[in-house]
């Protein structure tokens, strides 16, 4: 799949409009960087036949149907007497897990074709090791395995590679890759620091440019996700990291976030896309770990801490965004906060959760002890403790007396006592009202109810109840204008409206 030689980057000094018309590197300070173009070419692959148990596998064959699948076939030839009863195909990423595939028979005699992600779901340059398995009667027999790179033969992009990761990427200046590695090579150490050891696979990131085309290997519902501002998401059994470039001007969502830069360049683009690799690499060292788990501030703003470019001061960002609502700011206690990725706050700006944990991350390592402090965490969830049982085991403080310290260092008050007991904001409520421990069924529309984290328009979780669920009533109150109950819906607990619960809203 490498279609032409080895090319070498030099430092040089080009402008950015030549540099996006011709894909030529731009200048930067360092060592020169080395590139292969690949891709763009059906390029079926042969294998050597081989003889194991009395079985002959001739017509070994590879082929990328991206993003359909991964087409191998093998003309099988059982022993005299022998019976094949069924043909799998088992393939191994570089972590070591995989899967496997029931092969079915082919047009020729003794063909069998087996397509992993053939309904797609995997996206290019992933490799594996793939072997035949043959269940006959009376014998069965398994071959050696064999290499297979999953190529996009549509069109062509660059790689680059070093200790730290192998990167992919297409429609983008080759100097993003030079960003990606240094990004990985600069985080190297303060991924030692942090998980205590390297991950036993090298990453694979596979960065795709701005617009819907990351999403042709789920889909060809030719659906167009960009204005939701995504970028970055893991295939954690494969080890590889899935990237989306940002559009240059901010994604609708965000388009008012007061922190967007004034005149983002290409550069920016490069930047946020070399830092959501090393987020998202976090996360594969979370799974590996045992860690990926825990509410949505802990294990987003973890992967966050490991990000190599600051977009915006984001301790300051929490200031100012309390000031915005009057010094109202949620907790991160309990299920924490609401406000993900497809929340906008009142500064206009998303990702809320992310900010949250990985400020109060970044100040519990600057003021408790640095990156031993953060390590003994780590160690502590590993062992089996939830996030407040080793927030209080690595520092000897509870967890609520860390998170008070950090929102005075943010120039916020204290977590008030009916934040954390929400009812306590509440009085007695209105009739009608459901009572506490009744069972009502959700209205058949909409389709989906957001739960909130408090019995407040703004504290909105990442949670939802289903049309038709049923929830169960734990408490009710009324905030002076609406009931609000909090219920447990098929497990999820959480605090709806009156207007909400009754299918009026």
């Amino acid at each position: 799949m490498k279609r032409h030689a080895q090319r070498r980057w030099f430092p040089a000094a080009m402008a950015i409009a030549l540099l996006l018309a011709s894909a030529l590197a731009v200048g930067a300070q360092g060592d020169d960087f080395t590139y292969t173009v690949v891709g763009g070419k059906d390029e079926a692959q042969n294998y050597p036949d081989q003889q194991v148990n009395g079985y002959t596998f001739t017509g070994m064959t590879y082929r990328s149907r991206y993003p359909a699948g991964l087409e191998f076939r093998a003309i099988i030839t059982p022993p005299e007497g022998v019976t094949i009863e069924r043909v799998i195909l088992y393939y191994t990423f570089a972590t070591g897990k995989g899967g496997r595939i029931t092969a079915r028979p082919g047009d020729a005699p003794n063909e069998w074709i087996a397509i992993p992600y053939e309904g797609r779901g995997l996206p290019p340059w992933h490799e594996v090791d793939a072997r035949w398995v043959v269940r006959g009667n009376p014998t069965d027999a398994e071959t050696a395995p064999v290499h297979a790179v999953y190529y996009d033969p549509t069109r062509e992009w660059y790689r680059a590679e070093s200790a730290d990761i192998l990167v992919y990427w297409y429609g983008m200046p080759v100097e993003l890759g030079r960003y990606v590695l240094d990004a990985m090579a600069q985080n190297r150490a303060r991924y030692l620091e942090g998980f205590g050891a390297p991950l036993p696979y090298r990453p694979l990131a596979v960065i795709f440019p701005p617009g819907p085309a990351w999403l042709e290997y789920h889909t060809d519902s030719g659906l167009d996700d960009t204005q939701l501002g995504y970028t970055g998401t893991t295939i954690q059994e494969a080890g590889s990291t899935i990237q989306r470039v940002r559009t240059l001007e901010p994604a609708e969502i965000r388009k008012n976030c007061i922190w967007n830069p004034k005149n983002p360049t290409v550069e920016f683009q490069m930047q946020q896309a070399a830092s959501t690799t090393t987020h998202e690499v976090a996360h594969l060292y979370q799974q590996e770990l045992g860690v990926l788990r825990g509410p949505d501030w802990w294990v987003e703003g973890q992967a966050m801490f490991f990000e190599t470019f600051e977009e915006y001061p984001v301790h300051e960002r929490l200031s100012t965004l309390a000031e915005l609502r009057g010094g109202d700011f949620p907790t991160l206690q309990g299920t924490g906060p609401g406000g993900g990725a497809l929340t906008a706050a009142e500064d206009g700006c998303t990702h809320l959760i992310y900010d949250m944990g990985a400020s109060f991350m970044t100040w519990l390592v600057d003021t408790h002890g640095g990156m031993d402090t953060y390590r003994a965490i780590v160690e502590a969830m590993r062992g089996g403790h939830t996030v407040a049982e080793a927030l209080e085991i690595a520092t000897g403080q509870p967890f609520l007396e860390l998170e008070n310290q950090w929102r005075a260092f943010l120039g916020i008050g204290p977590v008030p006592a009916e934040v954390l007991d929400p009812a306590l904001s509440l009085g007695e409520p209105a009739e009608p009202y459901f009572k506490v421990g009744e069972q009502v069924i959700l209205p058949p529309t909409p389709l989906t109810r957001p739960l909130y984290t408090q019995p407040k328009e703004r504290s909105l979780s990442t949670s939802v109840c289903f049309a038709n669920a049923p929830v169960t009533i734990l408490r009710v109150g009324n905030d002076g204008v609406t009931n609000w109950y909090e219920v447990d819906c098929l497990g999820l607990k959480g605090w709806i409206s009156q207007a909400q619960l009754a299918g009026t809203q």
